[in-house]
C-alpha cells in the first residue's frame, strides 16, 4: 500500500479516490474475505498484527469504507483501547466512545456511535483511555454490547490491538467470527509473527486471511491471502 503523509486532515484514500489502484486492493480484500465467508458467516471480524506500527488501523478504516460503499450498514469498533487511532481517522474528537458506555451510566449509544461522512458507516471510538483496558474487554458489558450491535449492523470490523503488546487482542477474539493479521513487509519478524499467531490459534478462533502491507513506493499494494 502506497506511503501517505501523516495529515491529521488527509480523507482516507478509499474517500478521496474510490477509484484509485490502492482503493481497488481494499475491494479486493473484502472480495476474499467474503470467498473465506461462505460456509459460515463473518459478521464480527477483528484485525489485528503482532506489533504496532505495521498499518493495521488504516488498513482497518479503509475496509470499512469499502464494505460501506457496497451497501453493508457497517460499524467500525476501536478496541485498541491503550493507543486508539479510528477518531482521528474520521476527524473526531476521542470523548465518550467505547469507555463512556461501558463506565458512564449517563452516556448512551446515540453519544457514543458517530456517523462519518461515509453514508452507512458508523464509528464507536475507543474514549477517554482507560486505567485498566483489559478489565473493559475481559467484561460481560462488552459482549453483551457487541451482540446487540450484531442485530443493528451488516458488518462489525474491530480494531484490535497488536497480538504481543497485551493480551486484549485474545480477548476479542472471543467474540468475533474471525480475525484478519496483517504483517508489514520488510519489518516484521518471523518468530514475533509465528508467535502472535500461535497464541491467536489458541483462542480456538480462525484467522481467515493474512494482509501484507506493503508501504514502500516501490511496492503499493496490501496483498490478501485467505484460507
Amino acid at each position: 500500500m502506497k506511503k501517505m503523509k501523516k495529515d491529521s486532515k488527509r480523507k482516507l484514500i478509499t474517500v478521496a479516490n474510490p477509484t484509485s489502484m490502492i482503493s481497488e486492493e481494499f475491494t479486493s480484500i473484502k472480495t476474499n474475505i467474503e470467498f473465506a465467508s461462505i460456509q459460515t458467516e463473518k459478521k464480527v471480524l477483528m484485525v489485528t498484527s503482532a506489533e504496532p506500527d505495521v498499518g493495521k488501523s488504516l488498513i482497518v478504516s479503509n475496509l470499512a469504507v469499502v464494505y460501506a460503499k457496497q451497501n453493508k450498514r457497517t460499524l467500525l469498533i476501536d478496541l485498541d483501547l491503550r493507543k486508539p487511532v479510528q477518531h482521528h481517522m474520521f476527524h473526531f474528537g476521542r470523548a465518550k466512545g467505547i469507555t463512556g458506555l461501558l463506565l458512564n451510566e449517563a452516556c448512551d449509544s446515540r453519544e457514543a456511535i458517530r456517523p462519518t461522512e461515509v453514508p452507512g458507516l458508523d464509528l464507536l471510538p475507543a474514549g477517554v483511555i482507560p486505567p485498566n483496558p483489559t478489565t473493559i474487554l475481559n467484561s460481560n458489558a462488552l459482549l453483551d454490547m457487541v451482540k446487540k450491535y450484531r442485530d443493528q449492523y451488516d458488518q462489525i470490523i474491530i480494531d484490535a490491538p497488536p497480538v504481543l503488546v497485551a493480551s486484549d487482542a485474545q480477548l476479542i477474539a472471543r467474540f468475533t467470527d474471525g480475525i484478519i493479521f496483517v504483517i508489514k513487509s520488510g519489518s516484521s519478524e518471523y518468530k514475533k509473527v509465528e508467535k502472535a499467531i500461535d497464541l491467536l490459534h489458541r483462542t480456538g478462533n480462525e484467522i481467515i486471511g493474512t494482509v501484507l502491507n506493503r508501504p514502500s513506493i516501490e511496492a503499493e499494494k496490501a496483498y490478501y491471502t485467505y484460507k
